[in-house]
């Protein structure tokens, strides 16, 4: 039961990320729910299998971490352009990548 959860919120994570594209904050929040979504999937495979559980806590290290840097991104994204639209997203300058090609 709690593997056919897990897929039910990986389906769920998938659709958000598919049709809520307009904020950033959606698709964050999708994506953390595809990552906690795969943590609920792998502990369920592993307490089935019988199987340490030493991959499910590495991969609830990176989910942490995703989310932090996710939202430490969103935070200065916030403060340089005061919204969080992906299509503001568009009209970023990458200066290193135009140097790059100056260069060349």
């Amino acid at each position: 039961m709690l593997f056919v959860s897990g897929l039910v919120c990986l389906f769920g994570g998938f659709m958000a990320f598919c049709l809520y594209q307009v904020h950033t904050l959606n698709i964050l929040l999708s994506l953390e729910a595809i990552m906690l979504s795969l943590l609920v999937i792998l502990y369920s495979f592993n307490s089935f299998s019988g199987v340490p559980t030493h991959s499910f806590l590495i991969l609830l290290t990176f989910a942490a971490c995703e989310a932090a840097l996710g939202l430490s991104l969103l935070v200065s994204m916030l403060r340089l352009w005061g919204n969080d639209y992906v299509n503001s997203l568009g009209s970023m300058k990458f200066y290193c990548m135009n140097f790059v090609s100056e260069t060349l």
